[in-house]
């Protein structure tokens, strides 16, 4: 794996430079455990942050339901 490819990549997905930068570091030292775990630990924060964001725009569907529901009793 291309340890450029994988800083970038983790940039790209929000990643701050340095954390990426640590990430690749432990691809090019071949410490291939401890990104997959690192990597996981990302992906569960990101997952986390997902669940949130899915339960603000639930809570909006649920106003804008409230509010045609309301315009219509008019």
């Amino acid at each position: 794996m291309d340890a450029e490819k994988v800083r970038q990549c983790l940039i790209d997905i929000g990643c701050s430079p340095d954390k990426a930068a640590r990430l690749a570091e432990l691809v090019e030292a071949n410490r291939l455990t401890e990104e997959k775990r690192q990597l996981r630990s990302l992906r569960c924060d990101l997952m986390e942050e997902l669940h949130i964001c899915q339960r603000r725009v639930d809570q909006l569907d649920w106003l804008i339901r409230e509010t045609e529901r309301a315009n219509t009793a008019i």
